[in-house]
């Protein structure tokens, strides 16, 4: 496999599948556990969608055919009213991984959103990901702005 096989593109609704299957395996890798009606309001919804389309950006492996990874760039508001970028499921096949698709699909969402002038844009990243994901962010230019704490209610 080779870098020439993949073709990056904006993702279209025939690939709902592939998206899931990618939606599933991010989530499991967060030992999390996927929820179809979850997927449904957030990626199906934005695939269907003309205008949202754009931000859902894939990686096929042409050799197989094969969809292989996909960011997500989304348009937010800021309290301020400011436009925001929001890079989020963020995932790449094991196997394709350390091979520069990564760095390829992050440099397609931040030019989607440059497109639609976007002021800035953020990422969140779990702590189990961040250290696997610092090396390509820090390439790409963004620094550490805030630091994220959870609480989960639900557990004793």
């Amino acid at each position: 496999m080779t870098n020439e096989n993949i073709k990056i593109e904006v993702a279209s609704p025939e690939q709902i599948d592939a998206l899931e299957e990618l939606t599933r395996l991010l989530v499991e890798s967060l030992n999390e556990e996927f929820e179809p009606k979850r997927f449904d309001w957030g990626i199906r919804r934005r695939l269907f969608d003309p205008l949202q389309r754009h931000g859902i950006i894939i990686a096929t492996d042409e050799a197989n055919d094969e969809v292989v990874g996909m960011i997500i760039a989304e348009l937010r508001i800021d309290p301020f009213g400011k436009s925001e970028g929001y890079i989020k499921q963020f995932y790449l096949k094991e196997e394709y991984r350390q091979k520069g698709i990564g760095y390829t699909l992050l440099k397609q969402a931040l030019e989607h959103l440059k497109k639609i002038k976007v002021e800035k844009v953020k990422v969140n990243l779990r702590e189990d990901e961040a250290r696997k994901a610092a090396k390509l962010y820090k390439q790409m230019n963004f620094k550490k702005k805030y630091e994220v704490l959870e609480l989960n209610l639900e557990k004793d």
